[in-house]
């Protein structure tokens, strides 16, 4: 079990160590370290108990590899972006319509995304806020990284310790695999996280924490690679799988057959009725062959269209 820190901080020198793709530099800095006494925790946490945890442990600058050094193209590069718009308008001009009227730029980004997040952190955020509204589950993420981060700023520590109510995720370094993993599975439910959920955050950690899984590996595999390695780990279904590598991959061709709104928008854009078990993955595959290789992009606009659709359409 993961003990609490006492809110009495010590300080100490210390340096963590980074797993990184072999083509990125890494300059590591060392910074405070807290460590206390342990004792069994009681009850739910508390802001005091979070700002032990607060200390900061190594602040890591990672020089991000270029794009092109991946073997798959990115929805992060804006020439595969403009390729798609391109390409989506020619090879369906009813769709080509509708990305002109469509005001909102296309970007594969979810809200919660921050620069430099990892595989790990994206997809232990996607079980966090699998099944909840956005704010629900935002609060459940800050709850969390109060107790198991580490403030980016220690000069944050105070408001920390009065209330946290002007921090937010972004204030914070996401526990490492390692530190996650550690964490009793009774102690992550005093956060907000169900029984399944922290066992599944847990286990996500665990398969980055051995190696199973790492940002280089995830990168080099195919989405259908990527897709089994994902849903073999618990908590993380197909749908999960579809998110992770269109927003977090940045992959270009991915259809998410399960999502309700797309379905929708689908049936409505090409004309087809719409039912509980209909139309069927293999005929909205077969739908989507238009957009190919870039029905990611036209997924998004889906969603978008699917905003646009009353119920008498």
């Amino acid at each position: 079990m993961t003990t609490r820190r006492s809110a009495r901080l010590v300080a100490k020198t210390a340096e963590t160590t980074v797993a990184v793709l072999p083509a990125l530099k890494v300059a590591t800095k060392a910074s405070k370290v807290t460590k206390g006494r342990t004792r069994k925790p009681k009850g739910k946490t508390s802001d005091v108990a979070a700002v032990s945890r607060a200390a900061t442990t190594t602040t890591t600058v990672v020089a991000v590899a270029p794009l092109s050094s991946f073997p798959f193209p990115s929805l992060a590069t804006p020439q595969v972006m403009e390729d798609a718009l391109r390409h989506l308008k020619a090879a369906d001009p009813k769709l080509g319509e509708f990305i002109d009227r469509t005001v909102e730029r296309c970007e594969m980004a979810l809200d919660r995304d921050q620069d430099g997040h990892t595989s790990y952190i994206s997809l232990c955020q996607s079980i966090i806020y699998q099944q909840l509204a956005g704010k629900a589950a935002a609060a459940i993420l800050l709850r969390f990284l109060k107790q198991y981060g580490t403030l980016k700023e220690e000069s944050k520590a105070d408001l920390l310790a009065a209330s946290g109510a002007s921090l937010d995720s972004s204030d914070f370094i996401f526990p490492t695999p390692q530190q996650v993993a550690a964490i009793d599975t009774e102690e992550l439910k005093n956060v907000g996280l169900g029984q399944r959920k922290a066992e599944y955050l847990k286990e996500v950690a665990s398969k980055f924490n051995d190696g199973t899984l790492s940002d280089e590996k995830l990168a080099r595999m195919s989405d259908s690679e990527a897709a089994a390695a994902l849903v073999a780990i618990r908590g993380i279904g197909p749908w999960t799988a579809d998110m992770f590598l269109m927003f977090h991959l940045k992959r270009t061709n991915i259809l998410p057959t399960l999502d309700l709104a797309v379905r929708k928008a689908m049936c409505h854009h090409f004309g087809v009725p719409f039912g509980k078990k209909t139309p069927t993955h293999e005929a909205l595959v077969e739908m989507g062959q238009i957009w190919e290789p870039y029905r990611s992009v036209a997924t998004w606009y889906m969603w978008r269209l699917s905003g646009t659709i009353t119920q008498k359409s």
